[in-house]
């Protein structure tokens, strides 16, 4: 789990008495158009002969989609290659992360860590941060201090050279400390390839130290840092694209329902930066789908598999944030 502050705006208030009656019938906005059962191919960029027009932005049928969705194929044809696998800069504005041209792509999102491949630590978002390294500092007043690597900044002088390397941590240092000896630990263990030496300096209930010698942080990459993008919550290793039985905690899904991210929502819609981008949002039947896939998934599953619908984790799904 990550820090409180992570994961306590996932859940909104109580569903309203109507969509609570509706979800009894399984309708929502009155009675559904019968909708054709597609003619599936084992490509998913084969069209097929007939599909089936998706209902209104708005609209629930939980039997329609189940008819109309029966296995990832499915989804990634109807749903995400329209938008995400037709050309580049349609569907996540000119990242190649992740990659949503295939139905094995889609599938390989399980488990993977989000945010990958950005330029700038100021835009990796707090479900995707990392765990932390810990430093521990080994003589001198703070001797046996140990706290959670937050972010590595690198400082530099008035010309732009090397001054020292700002870590900032998840608490205060209890005591000011120069030329004092630290560690890095990963699961509890010193890792000497990731740095270490003689040249921590501390302030007093200040929650970072300064490192003034380069070569004891070769490879500040290399330490896992929890708070990159240093909003105060720190992660816990666990955001990833697609998590199985956590639809909401899911990056994947906040990308394209556009909620509990500050980036841009898949697939790109008409805007300054896209103008010719016309691809809608999507809708709370595929919306809804979507989310059962991924709160219903089982160890094992594959693309062979049909979507689960019917599992406690789907309980509260009702195709939107």
């Amino acid at each position: 789990m990550r820090s409180a502050v992570a994961t306590a705006a996932l859940r909104g208030p109580g569903l309203a008495l109507a969509i609570s009656m509706a979800a009894c019938t399984g309708l929502i906005d009155g009675p559904a158009e019968p909708v054709a059962a597609p003619v599936r191919t084992s490509d998913a960029s084969v069209p097929d002969a007939a599909v089936p027009a998706p209902p209104p932005v708005g609209r629930l049928d939980r039997e329609a989609a189940r008819a109309r969705f029966v296995t990832t194929t499915d989804l990634m044809r109807y749903v995400i290659a329209p938008g995400c696998a037709a050309e580049r800069n349609e569907c996540h504005n000119s990242e190649d992360f992740p990659d949503l041209s295939t139905e094995g792509n889609l599938w390989n999102l399980v488990g993977l860590a989000c945010n990958q491949g950005l330029g700038e630590r100021t835009e990796v978002e707090g479900l995707c941060e990392a765990r932390g390294d810990e430093l521990r500092i080994e003589d001198g007043p703070n001797a046996g201090f140990t706290a959670v690597v937050g972010a590595i900044i690198t400082m530099t002088d008035a010309d732009g050279d090397f001054d020292h390397y700002e870590i900032y941590l998840d608490r205060p240092v209890p005591a000011g400390q120069s030329d004092g000896d630290f560690v890095f630990l990963r699961d509890g263990a010193p890792i000497a390839g990731l740095g270490g030496g003689r040249s921590l300096e501390a302030d007093a209930a200040a929650p970072r130290v300064r490192i003034t010698d380069p070569d004891d942080v070769p490879d500040p990459g290399a330490v896992h840092q929890g708070d990159e993008n240093l909003d105060g919550v720190f992660g816990e290793g666990d955001g990833a694209l697609v998590t199985p039985g956590a639809a909401r905690d899911s990056y994947l899904v906040r990308r394209f329902l556009g909620h509990g991210t500050d980036r841009v929502r898949m697939p790109l819609g008409t805007s300054a930066d896209n103008p010719t981008e016309t691809n809608p949002p999507l809708t709370r039947e595929e919306s809804w789908v979507l989310m059962s896939w991924i709160n219903c998934m089982q160890p094992g599953d594959g693309p062979y598999d049909e979507i689960r619908y019917d599992c406690p984790e789907n309980a509260d799904n009702e195709g939107q944030w």
